[in-house]
């Protein structure tokens, strides 16, 4: 990824820059102290796949810097870095991550990972109804096996294909949002709503049975979906 860093701390800079490369020496790391550089480069049209924005900075305030970057539809997925706790109840509208100082490398490399899932969301290609089908993971609500059938639901259609649950599963165990609730259910965890008993509520209104044997399963993948959020 083509990565910027926007801080007046050229410690909290060279810190981040190492995780970052820990992480992968193939991203691209572009420094800033002040945001103006950082904008002018927006505004000739480069392209930045994340931001690290720090908050405060003695010429700009970065809450602002990225709202208008949001307002103006710059693709660029950003993470505040501050200090201020208070922000973080408030910055889902314009920001996509919060990330208090001090900092780790775990959390870093979360965000990072977050973030390309994301940007470079994973594809699953399959052939339905002799079509070639391509869905990127956020598209798949779940997959239910019937007759041998895969049935894949997303918000417009539902897919039918000749595929064991099993094989689905290993094509999706990269990513944590999935997880198995039932024999024949694959869910999608940012579908997830509400549990009634044993009955999955999902957020379009779809109930979903989680059976006895995977209850722990889901319960575990559920807090850990929620704690990557």
């Amino acid at each position: 990824m083509k990565i910027a860093i926007c801080d007046d701390s050229s410690n909290d800079i060279e810190m981040l820059r190492q995780y970052i490369l820990k992480h992968s020496t193939s991203h691209k790391i572009c420094e800033f102290t002040s945001p103006a550089p950082f904008i002018d480069r927006i505004l000739a049209n480069e392209q930045f796949d994340l931001l690290f924005l720090d908050i405060q900075m003695p010429d700009a305030n970065g809450w602002e810097i990225a709202k208008e970057l949001k307002l103006t539809r710059c693709p660029v997925y950003i993470v505040l870095v501050t200090i201020l706790g208070e922000y973080i109840y408030d910055c889902f509208d314009r920001v996509d991550w919060f990330l208090p100082k001090p900092f780790s490398q775990e959390r870093i490399f979360m965000i990072l990972e977050k973030a390309q899932e994301k940007l470079y969301p994973k594809v699953f290609t399959f052939e339905s109804e002799h079509i070639k089908v391509s869905l990127t993971i956020p598209e798949i609500i779940y997959m239910e096996v019937r007759r041998n059938n895969l049935h894949i639901v997303t918000n417009n259609n539902n897919y039918c294909i000749r595929m064991p649950l099993k094989a689905a599963v290993s094509m999706l165990s990269d990513s944590k949002q999935f997880v198995q609730i039932h024999n024949s259910y694959i869910l999608n965890l940012a579908y997830f709503k509400d549990l009634n008993g044993s009955e999955i509520v999902l957020k379009n209104g779809t109930t979903l049975r989680l059976t006895r044997t995977y209850r722990k399963n889901f319960f575990d993948a559920l807090a850990e979906y929620i704690r990557g959020v």
